[in-house]
């Protein structure tokens, strides 16, 4: 896919690319997994949620929690653990990329060397959150051409569920727009003027 303007491949970033098209829908906070004690802000609720470079804000991973502890169990008790233990491993044990390269999975290696934050959004059922889940990988091809990064290529079908995802993000998203990261900071305000 041509990019305009000659500019550099585009990340799908949080605050304009995700939250402005589906606010009114879902209320978006930003957690850190750094802080020992963000894993208990999350509810043990259905959701979706967007691990994004904290510098920037650009997305390399969705998903959705819709097991038994929702949010709290799908990303507080497991994916901030394993962040914030990769991130002590790369701070206190030196350990460097290439060891991070044959040791680690793609999500712990990513999520640490991006110095991820994570936004995360209830939804009313198991069946919202894999509804959002799919619209927001949908948003990404449609901004950035390709998935975000640790979610891989391998999700993509021709079922109704994902021309009905098509349809949401042709609606809520308009023109396509091409540029740069923005700052993700947590705590900031989710709400986009």
């Amino acid at each position: 896919m041509p990019i305009p303007n000659d500019s550099p491949p585009p990340l799908l970033e949080i605050w304009t690319d995700v939250i402005a098209p589906s606010r009114g829908e879902l209320e978006w906070a930003c957690a850190d997994p750094l802080d020992p004690a963000a894993p208990a802000a999350l509810p043990a609720a259905p959701g979706v949620y967007c691990w994004a470079a904290r510098r920037h804000g650009g997305i390399y991973y969705t998903g959705r929690a819709i097991g038994a502890y929702g949010l709290w169990g799908r990303v507080g008790r497991n994916e901030m653990r394993w962040v914030r233990t990769g991130t002590r491993s790369v701070e206190e044990e030196g350990t460097d990329a290439t060891y991070m390269a044959d040791h680690w999975e793609s999500f712990s290696r990513v999520m640490v060397t991006m110095d991820a934050v994570v936004w995360w959004a209830t939804t009313s059922s198991v069946d919202e959150a894999k509804a959002w889940e799919r619209r927001l990988l949908q948003q990404a091809i449609r901004l950035t051409g390709v998935v975000p990064a640790v979610n891989g290529g391998a999700w993509w079908n021709r079922s109704q569920a994902w021309v009905e995802a098509r349809t949401w993000a042709h609606q809520a998203d308009g023109a396509v727009q091409f540029g740069p990261g923005i700052n993700c900071t947590p705590g900031a305000p989710a709400a986009i003027a």
